[in-house]
């Protein structure tokens, strides 16, 4: 005969039953007001703020209307704070702070009200769609926040009821930390000819116009670091390599990165940058900024040349540098990484969205499915995060360890082990580069030409790869390795079974596929790209969601079959080989094996040898894959240095962020 629970017993487990429906419920009601704010106004708004400026600084004539129309319209832009609405106020500060007697009174009045008005901060009152998290967005808001209310310092900024100066204290704190966490880990976006440009503005705007000492310089300091970055990664002021952050377009050719005028104005290199204006015209026109002698002959150097950084942190560091947590400096570099449902950070991004109702985010919506009390408290969403592997962990932009060769000829730059096999998002892992116009590309397509990807922006078709390779290189070989599951995983669309190539016929001077090798001549360089099974143009399909619009005409696309692939890339020059045919002929006979896990291939007495997820050697030898901060010719210094010093061609360039010190 069983025995019935004592009364209080079933007393209790009744009470917690209601208590743990009751909090469900509440939990589900709460969820229901998770709904999406439009990114973008219905009725298209016609603006150029950086057209304005350009045309007030080289003294164009705009007429009284379209400069009214212009205006208005951005104003009610960032009025409506609809997403990159931070975009446009960066250089509607510099007209403010350059250009006042170009405004009449009303247009005055009218920007003062948006920008009294605005929202800068996610824990600033106010339902918005605006992305304040990635790394450029935190320092455009801070810059625009903080010069907002040192022009209007006593006035009251209505979103808020604080006065501009609480507005500036507040920015400056966030300001020092992005600095700081610049200084200290490099840039989490690095090296990308998309997001740099986004930089690039507010700290000239900081540098120019804010009048306290320690932002000037500091920022100063930070702008140094990122033109390094430009200079030794740029191919003859072309600034395509390999990035945490890029697009389809950007990635296929120099002609459209956003940071070719500013490699022009720098290197003197002729990039087209004609047929841009963009937020690049607040560093155009930078009055306090000097670019240090020594950067601008990194710039120009056209030797052959080994050039390897360490840029930003692994989620696995986050914890170890007291980064994990909800204050802003926690906050800023987790999600300046991108890092939101991954186990270490996906507690933070519900605390953080709840308390500061940040339910009108699209990026934030399906974390309405993880929002209950009853799975934060009992520690479960690390485990569910960690155990389904969500595809939108790969979103989190971790520690590139970037390995480049530089020659006269070409650029070619793999980001060393990049945590194969997992989901990726715009990471550009391998890139070569061999003229303005033609760069090369390999990826695992996330999905079809037509589809937008998994989390909306990426990873597509030439965005990021669907799952990540394990690519390596050693000077002018470089290895990118596939291995595919056969389905597709928690919230990835599809699962396709090939990778691809960007190897574009009309762009080389000579292109041949043969079986299971690709061969490109332009000009004196040579390039082969050996697979282990056939390799086959296909016709070109409509443009892609991305919208590359410069791709060339005729066929531009390998397909290599398969769920296990490589891709063994391997560059060289007529002054190397006796033909492009004799060239075509050495790389046919050289010795290439796939055994298991590990893939070997021989080359002119080199023998790379990679195992999947295991050690990459060199002649035998294990190769270090993660790096100093900077080793190059220019600079040797390890992560967190205390000081960096650069010296090239006689130059010399010496930085203490932290003294406030910058020599040259």
């Amino acid at each position: 005969m069983k025995r019935p629970f004592p009364k209080p017993l079933s007393g209790a487990f009744l009470l917690l039953l209601i208590l743990l429906t009751a909090s469900v419920a509440v939990d589900t009601a709460r969820n229901r007001v998770w709904t999406p704010l439009p990114s973008r106004p219905e009725e298209p708004l016609i603006f150029d703020t950086d057209g304005l400026l350009y045309a007030f600084h080289h003294d164009l004539y705009v007429s009284p209307e379209e400069q009214d129309l212009n205006i208005n319209q951005a104003c009610t832009y960032v009025d409506g704070r609809y997403d990159c609405a931070d975009f446009r106020l960066v250089s509607l500060m510099r007209i403010l702070y350059r250009h006042p007697e170009k405004l009449t009174e009303e247009q005055k009045d009218r920007i003062q009200k948006t920008v009294l008005g605005f929202k800068y901060w996610m824990d600033q009152d106010g339902y918005d769609s605006m992305c304040y998290w990635s790394e450029n967005h935190q320092i455009l808001f801070s810059s625009a926040e903080y010069l907002a209310g040192q022009l209007y310092p006593d006035l009251i900024f209505t979103s808020t009821g604080l006065t501009g100066t609480e507005h500036r204290d507040m920015a400056r704190e966030r300001i020092l930390i992005w600095l700081e966490q610049r200084w200290t880990y490099g840039f989490t976006e690095f090296y990308s000819n998309v997001y740099y440009v986004e930089d690039i503005a507010p700290l000239s705007n900081l540098i120019d116009f804010s009048e306290d000492t320690e932002i000037v310089t500091k920022a100063t300091i930070i702008m140094d670091l990122l033109l390094y970055d430009l200079a030794s990664q740029s191919f003859k002021g072309t600034f395509v390599t390999s990035s945490g952050r890029a697009y389809e377009n950007k990635r296929k050719t120099g002609l459209d990165s956003s940071m070719r005028a500013v490699s022009q104005e720098l290197f003197s290199y002729p990039v087209n940058p004609d047929d841009r204006i963009g937020m690049e015209q607040n560093f155009l026109v930078v009055e306090n900024y000097e670019l240090p002698g020594v950067l601008a002959l990194i710039g120009r150097d056209e030797e052959e040349r080994i050039i390897k950084a360490s840029n930003g942190l692994n989620l696995s560091e986050l914890k170890e540098e007291g980064l994990i947590g909800l204050e802003d400096r926690q906050i800023m570099m987790q999600w300046a990484m991108e890092s939101f449902s991954n186990p270490e950070t996906i507690n933070n991004t519900l605390d953080y969205i709840n308390r500061n109702k940040m339910y009108g985010q699209e990026a934030f919506q399906d974390f309405r499915l993880i929002n209950y009390t009853l799975l934060r408290s009992l520690g479960l969403l690390p485990l569910i995060s960690r155990t389904l592997g969500l595809q939108t962990n790969g979103t989190a932009i971790q520690r590139g360890n970037v390995y480049t060769y530089k020659t006269p000829q070409y650029s070619m730059s793999t980001s060393q082990a990049y945590h194969p096999g997992t989901h990726g998002d715009q990471q550009a892992l391998w890139q070569a580069t061999l003229s303005n116009e033609l760069s090369l590309v390999i990826t695992h397509p996330a999905v079809l030409p037509h589809e937008k990807g998994p989390t909306g922006n990426s990873p597509t078709y030439w965005v990021g790869d669907g799952r990540l390779p394990h690519a390596v290189q050693d000077r002018n070989i470089a290895i990118s390795l596939y291995r595919l599951p056969r389905r597709a995983g928690i919230m990835e669309k599809r699962m396709l079974p090939f990778t691809h190539a960007w190897f574009p016929e009309a762009l080389f001077d000579e292109a041949v596929v043969e079986g299971n090798h690709a061969f490109g001549r332009l000009d004196e360089t040579y390039v082969a790209m050996t697979a282990n099974s056939a390799l086959e143009y296909i016709d070109p399909p409509e443009l892609t969601v991305d919208g590359a619009k410069r791709d060339p005409p005729g066929r531009r696309e390998l397909i290599q079959r398969g769920r296990e692939t490589y891709w063994i890339t391997e560059f060289s020059t007529a002054e190397e080989e006796d033909s492009f045919e004799a060239f075509r002929e050495r790389i046919r006979s050289n010795e290439t094996a796939y055994s298991g896990k590990t893939l070997t291939y021989s080359s002119r007495g080199r023998t790379l040898e990679l195992t999947w997820k295991g050690d990459f050697k060199v002649n035998g030898e294990v190769q270090n894959t993660e790096y100093m901060r900077f080793d190059s010719p220019y600079i040797r210094a390890e992560r967190k240095a205390e000081t960096l010093d650069f010296e090239f061609g006689g130059q010399k360039l010496h930085l203490d962020f932290h003294r406030g010190i910058r020599e040259f």
